[in-house]
């Protein structure tokens, strides 16, 4: 017997239509749209194949699915363009990943959640709060913030899709805030959307997609990673691109966004607001900034995987949660070892605040039994 959840999954992932797994398969596509609704059975054989399709062991296809975000609200940081299987292909990366997780945070101390939902307050005023909490002084770059956040209690994972039209997503799964962090190297593009999805979490818990509230969790992230109090003593009068290349290099945030904030904040008038971004363009910035900021990985998942498993923890991961190694690898891959953290971050965060319960301990090759 398989689960049609789990063909679901699978088949997201690969990014693969029911049609184009059916031909590569080789069999009708009903048969799939059935397997899916757990109607038909496919057999060892047509298993089989499907599981070499996929990437997947057959065991993966075996067993229920934990994690289901389609019965809550999930909020995307993307860009127009993103389609509809581009969703459920980080929808899907994001249940298979979160499952494994709360796996792992049932055999251990987990940092207490410290973020809760604001809901009607204002931008402004959750954007202080969040700070407040987390301990970041308003003159302070929220650099580390998804490192940050895990130490809040929020579980942050990495998924491993590139960001293409997308960025990042947020979901309320059950009491737990999670928010999931897609591939790329620009560090400030992941740093606002970390914070835009922080946004979402504190203020639009339960509640559906809209425009209206993208706009809100952006007014989110711009109060939380420029605190318009401190930017505008920073902000020289007459600015140029090469000011806010040093604001962006001390903030993390985007040339683009720190002009904008300046024309809000009437450090710059509108004239110089038109200019700053004609240079970007003549510089060929509008897409891509000169300046580089380097992202940060989460650390909590491999830091569990760790403890549990110990320092090479991909094959015991794979076969806790029926990956292949070459998955639970690519896996891992995206979250953080100690030495990667950044230096702010660093020393509260070598070994996140977790550890084996009280009646449990380790073995040598890293299983949990009772004392």
């Amino acid at each position: 017997m398989i689960y049609g959840a789990r063909l679901r999954q699978a088949r997201e992932l690969a990014s693969l239509t029911q049609r184009a797994l059916a031909v590569e398969a080789g069999i009708p596509q009903a048969y799939i749209s059935r397997a899916e609704n757990d109607s038909v059975d496919l057999g060892p054989e047509r298993l089989a194949e499907i599981a070499t399709i996929l990437d997947f062991p057959v065991e993966f296809f075996c067993w229920a699915p934990s994690v289901r975000f389609h019965t809550w609200p999930v909020h995307f940081r993307s860009q127009a363009g993103m389609r509809a299987r581009q969703a459920d292909q980080a929808r899907s990366a994001g249940e298979i990943i979160v499952e494994a997780a709360l796996r792992m945070r049932q055999a251990l101390d987990t940092p207490p959640l410290a973020l809760y939902p604001q809901a009607g307050c204002s931008p402004a005023e959750a954007a202080a709060y969040a700070r407040n909490i987390i301990g970041l002084r308003p003159t302070e770059p929220a650099t580390g913030l998804p490192v940050l956040l895990e130490h809040a209690g929020i579980l942050v994972v990495a998924l491993p899709l590139s960001a293409q039209r997308r960025d990042a997503f947020s979901v309320w799964y059950g009491e737990l805030p999670v928010l999931a962090l897609l591939d790329t190297d620009a560090g400030d593009r992941q740093l606002w959307s970390t914070a835009h999805e922080l946004g979402h979490l504190l203020l639009h818990r339960g509640v559906g997609a809209g425009r209206g509230l993208e706009q809100c969790a952006d007014e989110f992230a711009m109060h939380f990673l420029t605190p318009p109090g401190t930017l505008i003593d920073e902000i020289p009068d007459n600015a140029t691109i090469h000011h806010f290349a040093l604001l962006k290099r001390r903030w993390g945030v985007s040339m683009a966004a720190m002009i904008r904030m300046a024309r809000r904040l009437e450090k710059i008038d509108q004239q110089r607001y038109t200019s700053l971004f004609r240079q970007m363009s003549a510089r060929g910035e509008r897409l891509r900034e000169r300046v580089a900021v380097t992202p940060t990985k989460p650390r909590g998942f491999r830091a569990m995987a760790e403890l549990l498993h110990g320092p090479a923890p991909t094959q015991p991961l794979a076969l806790q949660n029926r990956w292949t190694e070459a998955f639970a690898e690519e896996v891992l891959r995206r979250h953080a070892v100690a030495d990667e953290l950044p230096n702010r971050t660093r020393d509260a965060s070598n070994v996140l605040p977790m550890g084996l319960p009280l009646g449990r301990r380790r073995s040598a090759n890293g299983i949990i039994s009772r004392s």
